[in-house]
């Protein structure tokens, strides 16, 4: 068999065995589509201790594609409301959003300067703690742009890895705890949400009404089944 073949099986592997850990759910929590990296991890070491040797150009490859096709899927799911949510709470959201991206910033500087971490192993880790995979991308082309050996390429992706796992464990843990200390019905939060989304207005109720006329006329008397029919007429239009 190929590199190129075995690659592509490999990867296929990669995607079943993550797409089954994502499915696994403890108590209603489960990793999602964040367990194809746990897939990643397991099926490579394995691929490494058997001493398989993959394609680079073809992995270059599926890094890439993949990554490209992520973004776009995401620009795909949100694109048809994202200047409307933009217009309501935007302002606020994409606030919160930036002072994350400040914080786990300034937390990796820190980090870069007190421990003497190298610089690609710190961009790594803030990639995957914050599980920013299009961050990773950018960073290794940055890095690459800046005539880092591939070697410090490399180690980018390697902490990206290490890190991601924890960053998806906190995220969910955080959620947990402030749901158990909170006492946050998720029900009844989503049920709050939709109606406060309404802008104000109140759901439209549909409903099906069937009318019967009790009397029929005789077939022969057509002009005062005519009549008769023209008084029952019932009109609908848009209520709230």
């Amino acid at each position: 068999m190929s590199e190129i073949a075995l690659t592509v099986s490999v990867l296929a592997l990669v995607a079943v065995v993550g797409l089954w850990i994502g499915n696994v759910k403890i108590r209603g929590v489960g990793f999602g589509i964040g367990g194809v990296l746990f897939g990643g991890i397991i099926v490579g070491h394995f691929v490494d201790q058997a001493g398989v040797a993959l394609s680079s150009p073809m992995l270059h490859f599926i890094q890439e594609f993949g990554l490209i096709l992520f973004v776009y899927t995401i620009g795909i799911q949100v694109g048809p409301g994202f200047f409307a949510s933009l217009r309501v709470s935007g302002l606020r959201l994409n606030l919160f959003a930036i002072l994350i991206v400040i914080l786990g910033g300034l937390v990796t500087a820190v980090l870069h300067k007190l421990f003497n971490i190298p610089l690609p192993v710190v961009l790594g880790i803030f990639s995957g703690a914050v599980t920013n995979t299009p961050a990773l991308g950018a960073g290794q082309q940055i890095l690459r742009d800046l005539g880092v050996p591939f070697e410090g390429v490399d180690q980018m992706g390697m902490s990206y890895a290490m890190a991601y796992p924890f960053g998806i464990c906190g995220i969910l843990l955080t959620m947990w705890l402030v749901r158990l200390f909170f006492r946050i019905n998720v029900e009844k939060e989503a049920q709050r949400f939709e109606e406060s989304s309404g802008n104000g207005h109140a759901h439209l109720h549909t409903i099906n009404v069937r009318v019967e006329n009790p009397n029929p006329q005789p077939d022969g008397d057509s002009g005062c089944a005519d009549a008769q029919q023209r008084q029952h007429r019932l009109f609908a239009a848009e209520t709230r």
